[in-house]
C-alpha cells in the first residue's frame, strides 16, 4: 500500500511539472481549423475567391519557394481547376495549434489528387500547407508540394490555349 500511494504522489509531481514545458496546445475543432477547412473545400470546388475575407490585404504566400501576393495566390490556386478535373485533398488534416509563444499556425496536410483535363493523366501526392494567423486574418501561407505535374500540365493548357 504504501508503494502505492509514493506511486501517486510521484505522478502527481510529474504531472504539476508539464505544464512548465508545454510549447502550445493542439487543436481540430476550433475555428481556425474550420476556416481552413471551408478555404480548402472552396479550392477543391474551384473557386478560391472567398479567401479574400480572412487574408490580410498584405499577406505573404508561398507556394513551395515562390512567393506571391493575395490576387496572385488566388488566381493560381483558382487556375488549377481549368487544367483538372476531379481535384481532391484525399486523407485531410486540419489542425491548428496555439503556441505559449503567441502565434497561432494551422496545419493542413493531405494527399492531393486529380486528373488532367488536357492530357487525362491521374496525379497524387502528399502537400503540407500552413497558415499563419495574426488575430482573425491569415497573413502568411506556405504550400509545400512536388510541382512538377502543376507545371506540366500548365505547360500544355499554355500550348494549346496560344
Amino acid at each position: 500500500m504504501k508503494n502505492y500511494i509514493l506511486l501517486i504522489v510521484a505522478l502527481i509531481f510529474v504531472s504539476c511539472d508539464q505544464t512548465q514545458s508545454n510549447a502550445g496546445v493542439i487543436q481540430n475543432d476550433d475555428s481556425k481549423s474550420e476556416i481552413v477547412v471551408k478555404l480548402a473545400d472552396s479550392y477543391l470546388a474551384g473557386n478560391f475567391d472567398m479567401a479574400r475575407e480572412y487574408f490580410s490585404a498584405d499577406s505573404k504566400h508561398y507556394f513551395n519557394d515562390l512567393e506571391f501576393d493575395v490576387d496572385g495566390i488566388i488566381e493560381g490556386y483558382n487556375s488549377h481547376s481549368l487544367i483538372f478535373n476531379d481535384i481532391k485533398h484525399n486523407d485531410r488534416k486540419v489542425y491548428t495549434g496555439y503556441f505559449s509563444d503567441g502565434s497561432v499556425q494551422t496545419f493542413h496536410d493531405f494527399n492531393w489528387s486529380a486528373t488532367s483535363i488536357i492530357s487525362g493523366k491521374e496525379y497524387y501526392y502528399p502537400a503540407h500547407c500552413r497558415w499563419v494567423w495574426e488575430g482573425e486574418q491569415i497573413v502568411k501561407t506556405n504550400c509545400y508540394v512536388d510541382p512538377a505535374a502543376i507545371f506540366a500540365e500548365v505547360a500544355l493548357y499554355q500550348e494549346t490555349n496560344q
